[in-house]
């Protein structure tokens, strides 16, 4: 079942994407949260699908990009991934420059297995920004999974 669509470390650990795509938010909420890219994370929305199986993504307010991944061969010992982003820059209105996040995944209670689904979406101005998305996981400090989304003007 699990394949994996990178080179990785010395680890167990399997990844498949399992779904991807540009997306639209409907709704929601915006709520602060300094993990994030842009300091805010979305509440109460939902996914309307725009193109399937893409990696381009055109850079347009209130839409972005979803990925679903599925991991598998997880040793019952590990209860987290770490998640790494790295982005085109973004000057926040504090003047603040952000590229990249850091943050972890938790997978406790995980049978082996986990589903782990992200969505990004362009809210506000300063996020919209042309470039490459490159999202990795890690495990242990392994490598386990990556893929990049481009972003490009909207036409």
């Amino acid at each position: 079942m699990f394949t994996c669509g990178v080179t990785v470390d010395q680890s167990p650990i399997k990844s498949q994407v399992l779904d991807y795509a540009y997306v639209a938010k409907i709704g929601g909420k915006l709520v602060q949260d300094n993990t994030r890219v842009s300091n805010f994370v979305n509440e109460d929305y939902e996914i309307k699908v725009l193109k399937e199986k893409t990696w381009v993504i055109p850079a347009k307010l209130g839409t972005g990009f979803y990925i679903v991944v599925g991991f598998g061969y997880i040793p019952s010992s590990v209860q987290h991934f770490d998640l790494q982003i790295n982005y085109p820059e973004i000057t926040l209105p504090s003047g603040e420059k952000k590229s990249s996040i850091y943050r972890q995944i938790d997978v406790s209670g995980h049978d082996g297995t986990f589903v782990w689904p992200f969505d990004y979406y362009f809210d506000l101005d300063y996020e919209v920004v042309p470039g490459k998305w490159d999202i990795r996981v890690f495990s242990e400090g392994n490598l386990i999974h990556s893929s990049d989304f481009t972003v490009i003007d909207s036409e």
